[in-house]
């Protein structure tokens, strides 16, 4: 089923509905939250129930991940890039990660072999701030690109943790086809959560460091089980990690899975449609920075067309009322400080379950009252500015 209403794109795929990938599996978790719980400022995140939520839906259970509280950076990004940059050490000392903690980069004998290399990435500000967290704790240098409507906030944090930033002429894509020619030119280690061809080893480290917090999911909820995943994508690297953790978990109870992206930068979406993988081209302009990537991971997208459902895009207006939602609970709801890219998906399920024009949607999505929704709130008020805008004055208003 296709399907284009209120600005909103819906695709129901027909996937094989289970992946062979072993990279991402519960056992996988299992190696990586071992290592995490060495790490000082590593705990668990909250899952947070929103029951009166539910019921407003009509479906059974609504449990929000909230990653505003990941290691006191606001955004999920440190648990995968701390892994991932720990991994990659590893490699070049010739260690396996499963027999150290993370004190061993920190031993003077060891951190003299590290202390010079240099980690640079390109970044819509979240992945450039769990990197430049992971230098900062292991004392490398680092630098990060972004992109030209990278707001001077997400500039700023990252600064803070010590790293150099520059901000480029060019959208994400952009940024990071000129990141991999300094990397090469300059001999630095690039730590990027996005795959292209040849380079697809130092971002499923990342994806794996996320397994971490579908892992932490599957202790919180106890015995109760997913129906429902839904969750955003830029390039979806983070959405690999958790989806196929949990497709590996469930097998043939497999939760139905949605991949949620912004209206102007659907390259799943029109993967989907196109059985192929494709890009897309443009400036990518959307409040949802996080998710404004053109071209998915390859190596992710080899995955996720075996294992999701459904494809939706949407415009801003959906992003903005999903933080809304969570900032303005109803009843005893827990607040969630949610920012743009973090609450895109409650916020189109809100519209799918209450607007009239798309309850087709609902119907295909199998969205009933026996449902169990999972979200994961990525990031939190990354840029206070936007938030401010959206949660106080209103911008972005969802027509009925």
């Amino acid at each position: 089923m296709s399907y284009k209403k209120c600005g909103c794109e819906f695709f129901a795929a027909d996937c094989a509905g289970k992946t062979d990938c072993d990279l991402f599996t519960p056992e996988v978790a299992k190696k990586v939250r071992r290592y995490a719980k060495t790490l000082e400022q590593y705990e668990p995140t909250p899952l947070v129930a929103l029951n009166e939520l539910s019921k407003e839906l009509n479906v059974k259970h609504i449990f929000v991940k909230d990653e505003s509280y990941r290691m006191g950076l606001k955004a999920f990004k440190s648990i995968g890039v701390v892994y991932g940059v720990s991994k990659v050490l590893c490699k070049h000392l010739g260690v396996n990660i499963d027999d150290i903690d993370f004190d061993y980069f920190l031993k003077p004998e060891v951190n003299a072999k590290i202390k010079d290399i240099v980690l640079i990435a390109a970044t819509d500000g979240n992945h450039g701030k769990g990197l430049a967290y992971a230098a900062k704790l292991i004392g490398c240098q680092c630098y990060i690109y972004m992109p030209s409507q990278t707001v001077p906030a997400r500039v700023e944090a990252i600064e803070k943790l010590g790293a150099e930033v520059t901000v480029t002429p060019h959208n994400y894509d952009g940024t990071l086809k000129l990141v991999i020619e300094k990397a090469a030119k300059m001999g630095w280690c690039h730590v990027q959560d996005q795959a292209w061809e040849g380079y697809t080893e130092t971002t499923n480290f990342i994806s794996q460091g996320y397994t971490a917090i579908a892992d932490e999911i599957r202790e919180q909820l106890g015995e109760t089980k997913p129906t429902h995943i839904i969750l955003q994508a830029g390039a979806g690297s983070f959405a690999v990690g958790i989806m196929a953790y949990y497709s590996t978990l469930m097998g043939e109870n497999k939760p139905h899975m949605t991949i949620v992206e912004p209206d102007t930068a659907g390259c799943y979406m029109q993967s989907a449609l196109a059985n192929t993988f494709t890009t897309v081209d443009g400036d990518l302009a959307t409040i949802m920075a996080g998710l404004s990537v053109g071209e998915p991971n390859i190596f992710a997208y080899t995955v996720l067309k075996d294992i999701v459902d459904y494809y939706i895009t949407c415009p801003n207006e959906f992003s903005a009322t999903g933080m809304r939602i969570l900032a303005t609970p109803m009843g005893s709801d827990t607040k969630i400080t949610s920012g743009d890219s973090g609450a895109v998906c409650l916020g189109v399920t809100y519209g799918i379950c209450t607007m009239d024009a798309l309850k087709d949607i609902r119907e295909e999505m199998k969205l009933t009252k026996d449902s169990v929704l999972l979200f994961i709130s990525t990031e939190g008020d990354t840029d206070p500015e936007i938030y401010r805008n959206i949660i106080w004055n209103g911008s972005y208003p969802l027509s009925a």
